[in-house]
């Protein structure tokens, strides 16, 4: 029986133990502390200086609360295998004494260089909502912003001798009377206004010889116009004038329109003691009852002209189709019937000079590029045009093209080019500069021609002064050229339209947007040939999942 009560004793002993082993397993498993003591007690300071150890602040029981800086051991879910830390990542910070509890040391993210915006971020970047404005009107004078015409010594100015015969413009004259102060007053109560041209507007782009007058001198300028227009020869000056400022302003009346073929370049003026115009009687090659008939012939040989020019793709090949056109029509004669006139060429088919200017100069305004009536000096009185294109100015003179064969020998050339054959002479010199350099020396030259400066390659013109400007790409002429030619054909008021284009083609577009290198010629030549005032577009940018950049432009042609 003793035997028997010892065995049940040593049972109950040993559930008890190992009761009591579950109970501490259970109490370590539940209570991470512990597991730290048992193992310093076990084995001493055992802790891999690799580790970082996190502690839940919030668990009320956790050590350390008492200022104990001891932080708490891992638990086996949160263990990571020891690493080794990057040498740039901060080390763990201990708590202050005076903190409540240890402090919490959570790993950090190393920092990533921060987006500057610059002043052009890549396209690529974002290009989703990206928004183009181009603006452009005709409020302004083209010539304002040009550079001013240096004059050449007038000395070393001679035509080449195979052209020294090829002139033929006759100057402005005027015919004056003085009257006595009875004659003057008598006069005065008889005339009248005839048309004074109030309404009048002239666009600066078209028309620069009437921007180049004071007010005066542009209230007479539209009441000769009207009357020129209307057939009335024999008016009385709206404002006064004095005789010798009379005459600049008829001049510029003449030089900005071609349209009155049948205005000749004399008039007489009568004036009064003091020098005070009282009189202006204008003269006429065309009288009232030829006039519907010259009209209708000279429209419809206008109209045949520019049949094919419309169809053309840009304002370069327009211009050379119609210099090409006029050579082939139009024969030089000294002495001409209505010579000074775009009628003798564009209809008779023989003129000088100044008809082959006049003439490109209207063929030029209807196509709605600005083509300006120069004069000057080339040994002997000359005519010739000064053409805008994209921005630049050039010479041409078809006068000295029309050779057999043709050439383009004086097409599209810079001041320089004519500084030793042409001179402008009287409100001419206050045309802009000719410095354009991308739509020059285009075009090859005959055998056996006069040599000219080498040819350079065709580019969209950019401004040659400023060293930051980058020339444009074909791709982005091209584009620029496909959206000119679709405002064209949708006309005035507002619409839209979408083109497709490549990353790389965005890159420049906006590239150029944002250097302010944006082109506007495009709105221009579009503006000019609808006879709009103004015109906006805006284009938006959202990219497709094919990789190409949607732009819908918005446009606005008033």
């Amino acid at each position: 029986m003793a035997v028997l009560k010892l065995v049940k004793n040593l049972f109950y002993a040993f559930c008890i133990l190992v009761i009591l082993l579950c109970a501490l397993v259970v109490w370590a498993a539940f209570s991470p502390t512990a597991t730290e003591r048992l193992a310093s007690i076990l084995y001493g300071e055992n802790r891999d200086q690799g580790i970082v150890d996190v502690v839940d602040r919030t668990d009320p029981q956790q050590p350390g609360s008492d200022g104990d800086n001891q932080p708490g051991a891992l638990t086996p879910q949160e263990s990571p295998e020891p690493t080794i830390a990057p040498a740039e990542s901060p080390e763990p910070t201990i708590a202050p004494p005076q903190m409540d509890g240890p402090l919490i040391w959570e790993p950090k993210t190393t920092p990533q260089p921060s987006q500057t915006q610059s002043p052009n971020p890549a396209p690529d970047f974002d290009p989703n909502g990206m928004v183009i404005n181009i603006y452009v009107s005709k409020n302004g004078n083209a010539a304002d912003a040009a550079a001013t015409y240096v004059i050449p010594s007038s000395d070393s100015v001679e035509a080449p001798k195979d052209l020294a015969d090829k002139t033929g413009y006759t100057p402005v004259t005027d015919d004056t009377t003085e009257l006595g102060k009875e004659e003057a007053d008598k006069l005065q109560t008889e005339l009248t206004l005839g048309e004074t041209g109030t309404a009048l507007y002239f666009d600066p782009l078209f028309y620069p010889y009437y921007y180049m007058l004071d007010e005066t001198g542009q209230a007479i300028y539209r009441q000769i116009y009207a009357n020129a227009n209307a057939l009335n020869a024999t008016f009385m000056p709206c404002q006064d004038i004095t005789v010798n400022a009379l005459k600049t302003v008829f001049e510029a009346v003449y030089n900005d329109h071609p349209e009155l073929f049948w205005l000749e370049t004399g008039y007489s003026c009568k004036y009064s003691r003091s020098g005070k115009c009282i009189e202006i009687t204008l003269k006429f090659s065309v009288t009232q009852e030829e006039m519907s008939d010259f009209r209708s012939t000279f429209d419809t040989q206008v109209n045949r002209i520019l049949y094919q020019a419309w169809s053309l793709p840009d304002d370069y090949e327009v211009e050379k189709y119609i210099h090409n056109r006029l050579l082939e029509l139009v024969e030089y004669q000294s002495g001409a019937p209505m010579s000074q006139s775009a009628y003798s060429a564009l209809v008779n088919g023989k003129t000088v000079c100044a008809g082959y200017a006049r003439a490109f100069q209207y063929l030029m305004h209807q196509l709605g590029i600005p083509c300006y009536y120069c004069t000057g000096y080339s040994g002997e009185n000359h005519a010739w045009n000064i053409i805008y294109l994209y921005g630049e100015y050039y010479n041409v003179d078809l006068t000295w093209d029309d050779t057999q064969p043709p050439t383009y020998l004086y097409f599209n050339k810079t001041d320089k080019d004519f500084e030793a054959t042409h001179v402008r002479r009287s409100l001419a010199q206050k045309l802009p500069a000719c410095e354009g350099t991308s739509y020059r020396n285009l075009e090859p030259e005959p055998a056996g021609a006069s040599p000219s400066p080498s040819p350079s390659p065709k580019a969209t013109p950019t401004p040659t002064s400023d060293p930051n400007s980058i020339p444009m790409s074909e791709e982005l002429e091209a584009y620029y050229k496909d959206c000119g030619q679709q405002i064209i054909n949708y006309g005035l008021g507002s619409f839209s339209f979408v083109k497709e284009i490549d990353a790389e083609l965005w890159d420049e577009l906006w590239t150029a947007y944002n250097n302010g290198n944006i082109s506007d010629s495009f709105l221009i030549r579009a503006m000019n040939r609808l006879g709009g005032n103004s015109c906006n577009v805006q284009i938006l940018c959202q990219r497709d999942s094919n990789g190409q950049y949607r732009l819908t432009h918005t446009v606005n042609m008033q």
